[in-house]
């Protein structure tokens, strides 16, 4: 297969893509919450949902000509995801969640997307 790339036995895999110009930020906050998804104890719908949706933005943002309006429903997408998280709705969710994900909401805010 022309541009695969496959590994195993390996404990971590770490893959670069080329982003296109104009969304090197997209991509750098949308990873770092994919990053922290796992410890903001977002109920797994909304857990499942962002990581998915932060999928699809970070594969359009490393196409030569990105769709803005995907780039820009996927994020409005996670920022769903995320706002009973940022409104302290989330049971169990600790204050430094809570924090987390307004940060994150905020900064997705102002991606202009």
């Amino acid at each position: 297969m022309k541009g695969a790339q496959l590994a195993w036995n390996n404990t971590r895999v770490t893959q670069n893509q080329q982003i296109a110009p104009g969304f090197e930020e997209v991509a750098r906050i949308v990873t770092d919450l994919l990053n922290r998804l796992p410890i903001l104890g977002l109920p797994e719908p909304d857990a499942r949902d962002a990581a998915e949706h932060g999928r699809v933005v970070l594969a359009e943002v490393a196409r030569p000509e990105p769709d803005r309006g995907i780039v820009r429903r996927g994020l409005t997408a996670i920022k769903g995801a995320l706002a009973e998280l940022a409104a302290g709705l989330v049971t169990g969710a600790n204050a430094g969640a809570v924090e987390v994900g307004k940060d994150l909401v905020r900064t997705l805010g102002h991606l202009g997307f």
